[in-house]
C-alpha cells in the first residue's frame, strides 16, 4: 500500500512529539523568555544580546541559535530579523509566551506546571502505561514502588514541585470561578479539601472576608502553606474525616480518584456537613459521548491513568450518580467563561 508524504510526516511527528515540550523547557531553564521580557514590553534581542545574559563562559552559540530558531517556528518566539550571520538574528516574545512562559512576577505563568509534568519522577510512570492494561496496575507505583501521595510525603522537593504547579493552576482558575459563581457569599465557614497551600481559599476570603476558611490537606502539604488571615490550616486525611463547616469545596481533587475512593470521600463530606450543608465541586465534566471528547480532555484523562490512583475525567451522568449514591442533591451546574468549556461548578446539598 502506497503512503503519501503527509502520512509519513504525521507518523514521524507523532514519534517526535516530545521534542517541543523539552526544547521549551530548555529555553525556560536558560531563562530566555524572562531575558527578553526584562528588556521591555515590545523588545527584541539579538542572539548575541541574549547570549551575553547567560551565566556561562563556554557558550555554544550555534546550539542556542538552533533552539531559538525552532521555538520561533513553534510560535513561542518571533524571529524579527534574519541575516547571514546567526548572531545578528533578533528574537521577541509572542503574547502567549509573555503570558505563560515568563517566570518572574507573572501570575499567569504556566512554568511550574511544565516543570512538574516534565520532572523525571513524573515522566517515569508513562513508561509503564502499557502495564495498566495488562495488569490493572498503578503506573506511578510501578515506576516508584509507591503512589504519588506517598512519594511526595517522602520527598519534600517533589512535594514543592507538585504543590507549586497546583497553586499555579488554581490562580489561573479562581478569578473565573469567583466571577461566574456567587455561592460562597452566604457562607460563614468553608473547608477546602485538598487545598494544598491554601491558594483557592486565599482568593475566596479576599472577596468574602467574613468567611472563616479551613485549608485541609495532608500534614506534609499544609506544613508548606503560608499563614493567611482568615484561613486555618488543618492537617488530616479526607479518607478518615473532614472538618465541619457550612460548605465543603473541592477543586480538581475527586478527578484524581476512582469511584470507590470518591464515594468514601463523599460519605465523609456528608458526615461533616450540617443539614442542607453545601458541597461545591470545581471539576471537569466531559461529554456523555466519548466520540465528542476534545483533545485536551483525552490527554488529561490519560494523565490520570499515569499519575493518579484510578482517577478519571467524568461526565455529567457519572458525577450525578456519585453524588446521588452519597445522598447529595445537585441544585446547579455553572459553566465558567474564560476556562476550558468542560470545567464546571457543581453545587449540591446534603439530603
Amino acid at each position: 500500500m502506497a503512503m503519501g508524504a503527509s502520512e509519513v510526516q504525521q507518523a514521524v511527528e507523532n514519534i517526535y512529539s516530545f521534542v517541543p515540550t523539552l526544547v521549551l523547557k530548555a529555553a525556560i531553564l536558560l531563562n530566555i523568555p524572562d531575558i527578553i521580557a526584562n528588556a521591555g514590553l515590545n523588545a527584541s534581542l539579538s542572539l548575541g544580546e541574549i547570549a551575553e545574559k547567560l551565566p556561562t563562559k563556554t557558550l555554544n552559540l550555534h546550539c542556542l541559535s538552533r533552539i531559538l530558531k525552532y521555538l520561533s517556528f513553534r510560535g513561542i518566539f518571533v524571529q524579527t530579523q534574519k541575516g547571514e550571520n546567526p548572531r545578528d538574528a533578533r528574537y521577541s516574545l509572542t503574547d502567549s509566551a509573555r503570558m505563560f512562559y515568563v517566570r518572574e512576577n507573572n501570575p499567569t505563568s504556566l512554568v511550574p506546571v511544565l516543570f512538574m509534568l516534565t520532572h523525571p519522577m513524573l515522566m517515569a510512570p508513562w513508561h509503564h502505561l502499557h502495564e495498566c492494561v495488562l495488569q490493572d496496575s498503578n503506573a506511578f507505583e510501578k515506576a516508584h514502588g509507591k503512589d504519588l501521595w506517598a512519594y511526595e510525603k517522602d520527598d519534600p522537593a517533589v512535594n514543592d514541585v507538585f504543590n507549586n504547579s497546583m497553586s499555579t493552576l488554581t490562580v489561573l482558575g479562581m478569578g473565573q470561578i469567583l466571577s461566574c459563581y456567587d455561592g460562597f457569599k452566604e457562607l460563614t465557614t468553608l473547608v477546602d479539601v485538598g487545598g494544598g497551600k491554601g491558594t483557592a481559599l486565599a482568593h475566596i476570603v479576599k472577596v468574602y472576608p467574613h468567611i472563616h476558611g479551613i485549608n485541609f490537606d495532608l500534614p506534609h502539604v499544609v506544613q508548606t502553606a503560608p499563614s493567611v488571615p482568615g484561613i486555618e490550616n488543618v492537617a488530616g486525611s479526607m479518607f478518615d474525616s473532614i472538618p465541619s463547616a457550612d460548605a465543603i469545596f473541592f477543586k480538581n481533587v475527586l478527578t484524581d480518584w476512582d469511584d470507590e475512593s470518591c464515594l468514601k470521600i463523599l460519605q465523609n463530606c456528608h458526615k461533616a456537613l450540617p443539614k442542607s450543608g453545601r458541597l461545591i465541586l470545581a471539576e471537569t465534566m466531559t461529554a456523555e459521548d466519548s466520540n465528542s471528547y476534545e483533545s485536551n480532555e483525552m490527554v488529561f484523562d490519560l494523565v490520570m491513568i499515569a499519575l493518579a490512583n484510578g482517577g478519571k475525567e467524568r461526565s455529567k451522568q457519572e458525577w450525578m450518580k456519585l453524588l446521588q449514591i452519597s445522598d447529595f442533591s445537585v441544585v446547579k451546574i455553572v459553566a465558567l467563561s474564560g476556562l476550558p468549556s468542560k470545567f464546571k461548578i457543581i453545587e449540591a446539598i446534603k439530603v
